[in-house]
């Protein structure tokens, strides 16, 4: 198995960026002590919907997917748009779904839409789409050509398919139809903080702008929940698995790697934003690939937690990195570093005595550095 290797610091102001049901930071118990958390899915979200993504996806020729609730929808007004009948288009809508087991919501909050989100590549969006033009007519028919659901399902066939760049990635699952699941060939961890966190409170009040003279008071007041942390980001991706989704195509896998890196870097969670602005670039980038052995997560560095404990210490990110590199170089030592093709960093915190012959430079530099490793292992497949 031939893969690559994401290991990231980023420290962050003040910030909440990805809060649980009581608007709080989301955090966990790590080496005993509290750390500050973002989710797997939150990060694969921001990576997915940021544009440099896109942009290297369509760049070499892949497609993109939409999560949405709203397939049955798109393919009536579709269908409505091209002059056809509301009610008639609704019955292809919804019969063309049950071809592959997908229904609609009973629910009347939710009318005409899916019971739960699908995962679809545009391509398989338009492809439904061109199927109902196709066989309008014998959609309003009581039964329904055998050809025609053999159609629908063959929109989903994984047999050479091609999938989407973000689905090839990140894998989909429909529970009521396995034929249309795909397995990731991506893995994303969820970021700890490499230091020990307790989240705080901003207390804040609003005034009323149209006071009059004598009057007191806020107009409002609350608090807001957020925390500072440097996060460990850990992520791999299957090389193997991700050509076998994108159908051998190397140009579609070299873009998906590419969109996935540079997203990788600059995407930030959106949570609250607006009140933070916490839009803090990492300051450590490490980049394996391999093409043989087991993933190596690096977060067991952060077991003990770093501390700052005298203003003239080395600061976080710097005592960070430091763990990082001392703690691959252990296990180096242990598992041996046989079928490593490629090991590149880009950071901007001096004084790493560590992997020095590693330095690749600027981002852009270790992107190309990995790509051309990538394409190297994909020869050897």
């Amino acid at each position: 198995m031939s893969f690559i290797e994401f290991h990231v610091l980023q420290n962050f102001a003040p910030s909440n960026l990805n809060r649980d049901d009581t608007n709080t930071p989301k955090s966990c118990v790590f080496g005993g002590s509290q750390r500050a958390r973002i989710s797997s899915q939150c990060q694969k979200r921001a990576i997915r919907t940021h544009g440099a993504f896109n942009d290297a996806v369509v760049e070499h020729q892949g497609d993109r997917a939409v999560r949405t609730r709203k397939l049955a929808i798109d393919i009536r007004d579709h269908l409505i748009a091209n002059g056809n009948d509301e009610k008639q288009s609704e019955t292809v809508a919804q019969k063309l779904l049950e071809q592959v087991k997908l229904s609609l919501s009973k629910d009347k909050k939710h009318p005409f839409k899916t019971e739960y989100l699908l995962f679809l590549g545009l391509n398989e969006v338009s492809a439904l789409k061109a199927i109902a033009d196709e066989h309008f007519s014998e959609f309003q028919e009581d039964k329904l050509d055998k050809a025609i659901t053999k159609a629908v399902n063959d929109v989903f066939v994984k047999e050479g398919k091609s999938f989407a760049a973000d689905i090839a990635l990140f894998g989909r699952m429909v529970a009521d139809n396995n034929n249309i699941n795909v397995d990731a060939a991506c893995q994303v961890a969820h970021a700890i903080s490499t230091n020990i966190v307790t989240p705080a409170m901003d207390f804040f009040t609003a005034v009323d702008d149209e006071l009059q003279a004598g009057e007191q008071g806020s107009g409002m007041m609350g608090g807001v929940y957020f925390n500072s942390a440097c996060y460990y980001r850990y992520a791999q991706i299957n090389i193997d698995k991700l050509a076998a989704n994108l159908g051998q195509d190397k140009e579609q896998v070299t873009g998906a790697v590419k969109g996935f890196f540079r997203a990788l870097v600059q995407a930030v969670p959106s949570g609250k934003q607006n009140s933070f602005a916490a839009q803090n670039p990492p300051s450590y980038i490490k980049v394996n690939v391999r093409k043989d052995g087991a993933p190596w997560s690096l977060s067991n560095a952060f077991t003990q937690a770093v501390t700052i404990d005298k203003p003239d210490e080395a600061e976080l990110e710097h005592q960070s990195a430091q763990k990082l590199e001392m703690f691959a170089k252990k296990l180096a030592a242990m598992y041996g570093e046989s079928g490593f093709i490629f090991e590149g960093r880009s950071t901007y915190i001096d004084n790493l005595e560590e992997y020095q012959d590693k330095d690749s430079g600027t981002i852009a530099q270790l992107e190309v550095q990995m790509l051309d490793a990538l394409q190297g292992a994909l020869e050897c497949q």
